[in-house]
């Protein structure tokens, strides 16, 4: 009997933080070595700043079950107390707005700990620290879940518009402001499309009344 190895979600995405100390970039946090020697050259951190963050992107949004989070071993593995874990779809604040699966309290030197997430649904993984003067090292993260998730949803709007919608270039002129305007609020990863070809009503313009005219006597 076989059981399938759960697959680290985080492996071969995109990762970014609010500033890097050295060579300490972001990309060394999901590299597969704990860097427990070495930390310079395998494990990330930000600059010494108020509210330092890491984020992952998983490209796709998907149900977050657990993170493991690895603190450093050769010092300082308290700079990790008080980070936020938080997961969601919006880069509204860099992404540290979406809603929290846990603060953690304390990791010791070199233990990686997991944390629950029950299924959060997402496509962001951020790592924050509140407060002044912090750093957010991180020698190791991984995330592990299902998915992707694929929602889709309908809407049906009312448009004031002097444009005909019935010509093709008209409607995807409209998509590309209406992904403009989601963008602007944080949400990138939609795609939209016409389910059915928008009806158009004329609004005709009554025809104001006639004024007599008068003459000069």
């Amino acid at each position: 009997m076989f059981s399938a190895t759960p697959c680290n979600l985080a492996a071969g995405r995109s990762v970014t933080q609010s500033s890097t100390f050295n060579s300490w970039i972001a990309e060394q946090a999901i590299d597969f070595s704990p860097g427990f020697t070495q930390p310079g050259s395998a494990c990330s951190s930000t600059n010494s700043q108020t509210n330092p963050w890491w984020r992952l992107d998983l490209h796709h949004i998907y149900r977050v079950n657990r993170v493991v989070i690895t603190n450093r071993l050769d010092c300082c593995p308290e700079r990790i107390n008080g980070a936020e874990i938080r997961i969601g779809n919006s880069l509204e604040n860099n992404g540290n707005n979406n809603t929290i699966c846990t603060v953690i309290s304390s990791i010791p030197a070199g233990v990686s700990s997991t944390y629950v997430c029950n299924d959060m649904e997402g496509r962001y993984v951020n790592l924050i620290i509140p407060g002044d003067s912090r750093f957010l090292t991180l020698c190791e993260v991984e995330v592990y879940g299902e998915g992707p998730c694929l929602k889709q949803m309908f809407v049906k709007m009312k448009l004031n518009s002097s444009s005909s919608l019935s010509e093709a270039t008209a409607r995807a002129r409209l998509l590309t402001q209406l992904e403009s305007a989601l963008a602007g609020r944080g949400i990138s990863n939609v795609t939209l499309r016409w389910s059915q070809l928008p009806k158009q009503e004329v609004m005709r313009k009554e025809a104001a009344p006639a004024q007599c005219a008068h003459r000069k006597k």
